[in-house]
């Protein structure tokens, strides 16, 4: 008997065509192809977005409210999508000032953040669900802030970076007005594509070298650390300590056993948005 299990997809059509003086706009450019599931899922498309510029970030907030970060193609600014339907409608919330972004995170329906490039660990947070935005810096920080997330007791966690020095793993209990740097260990595997790590309810799990993940308590001790095969980690996502699933710059992997064994469900680019259960996965299929 075959077990059906379903997958959600959010597609974002990305539009190369820029008019302006010196330019000439590109006839024909919308382009597509035939998207096929990862294995042992089936496609539910939901919704098509017609953007000029390249997708960076999707989080469902509570099942129905999630939003999209984009990066425009003229001047790479950031927009924002909000949707209040699960996804069947996506509104541009129209984001003022215009800054160019690297991630987003949502606490909730209304405390967000986008991170930003800049020398300070420059953010853009709001507090009415992305309606205003005000910016953030600090001055005892270097680098880019990257993938907010958040643990239990709503504490948010960070990466910083920048090319002269190594990535910093940081902790804020005040939503974001302060951070506490709690690892500065050189085994994370920071590169000027992709980081990601992931907090899950007693453990931060953080893309390292080697084709690691690095698994640490919610104050940055580390603890163990799991082999994926995958040298370049894009995004990955873990439901429970045994079900993790990865994403790499050719495949996609997933384990049921913790980081022992892993199968590939995936032979191309993908971004992993949310992995609620060992049948249901959020992904882009790139």
């Amino acid at each position: 008997m075959i077990k059906n299990t379903l997958f959600f997809i959010v597609m974002i059509l990305a539009l190369s065509c820029q008019n302006s003086e010196n330019i000439e706009p590109m006839q024909d450019c919308e382009f597509s192809f035939e998207i096929t599931a990862p294995n042992g899922f089936e496609i539910n498309l939901l919704e098509t977005i017609e953007y000029n510029g390249n997708l960076i970030e999707i989080q469902s907030v509570d099942g129905m409210t999630g939003y999209i970060l984009g990066s425009n193609n003229v001047g790479g600014c950031a927009d924002i999508f909000k949707t209040i339907d699960g996804g069947n409608t996506w509104d541009n919330m129209e984001l003022i000032p215009r800054e160019v972004p690297r991630s987003m995170f949502f606490l909730n329906d209304s405390i967000g953040f986008i991170t930003l490039y800049g020398s300070n660990g420059n953010l853009l947070k709001t507090t009415d669900g992305g309606e205003n935005w005000g910016e953030l810096f600090y001055n005892d920080l270097t680098g880019v802030m990257y993938h907010i997330q958040k643990d239990k007791y709503n504490n948010i966690y960070s990466i910083t970076t920048d090319t002269d020095f190594s990535p910093l793993l940081l902790k804020s209990s005040d939503k974001a007005k302060t951070w506490q740097v709690i690892s500065d260990s050189p085994d994370f595997g920071f590169d000027l594509v992709t980081f990601s790590f992931k907090v899950d309810e007693e453990n931060i799990y953080i893309s390292g070298k080697n084709e690691e993940i690095l698994i640490t308590d919610l104050e940055g001790n580390l603890e163990k650390k799991i082999q994926t095969g995958i040298s370049s980690i894009r995004d990955f996502g873990i439901t429970n300590s045994e079900n993790i699933i990865v994403t790499g710059s050719s495949k996609t992997i997933k384990s049921s056993d913790g980081g022992k064994n892993w199968i590939n469900i995936y032979d191309r680019s993908a971004r992993l948005i949310d992995f609620k259960n060992s049948n249901e996965i959020l992904m882009i299929l790139i």
